[in-house]
């Protein structure tokens, strides 16, 4: 039976951050997995083809200049380079590299692995409806300011 009441939804409110929180941390214990951090893969895995930093930033919902600290440390241990920007003279596009992509790939079959792991442990919750409500309330937050 669906439930409209405000007590409930503050309830699963209070839920949704402690599986935040259990999340970034499982999400830092992967990245360490490769030798990285979380939020540096979370930049690895947002390049594709390569964005400016400022793209990055705004995909990922992050400050520029924190996403400009940690592209400036992959370049450095060379996992992304800079590279021209045809579509704009002054930002350059942040690529990763053979190594980061290899990097990358060392965290996404260690999440694959833990999701595996996960979901076998939560017998038959339905995932769809969960996303499906997950983004009613994401919609419904927006919207509320």
């Amino acid at each position: 039976m669906m439930s409209n009441d405000p007590g409930e939804l503050d309830e699963v409110i209070h839920a949704i951050a402690k599986v935040n929180r259990l999340l970034r941390q499982a999400g830092e214990g992967l990245a360490s997995s490769a030798g990285q951090t979380h939020s540096r893969r979370m930049v690895l895995q947002t390049l594709g083809d390569g964005m400016s930093v400022a793209e990055t930033a705004r995909r990922l919902g992050m400050q520029r200049q924190g996403v400009q600290r940690i592209a400036d440390d992959l370049v450095r241990d060379g996992l992304a380079r800079y590279e021209e920007n045809p579509l704009h003279k002054r930002a350059k596009l942040l690529k990763a590299t053979p190594s980061g992509l290899r990097r990358l790939r060392e965290i996404e079959r260690a999440h694959a692995e833990w999701v595996g792991r996960v979901a076998a442990s939560t017998g038959g919750a339905d995932w769809g409806a969960t996303r499906r409500d997950l983004e009613l309330l994401a919609e419904a937050l927006r919207d509320a300011g």
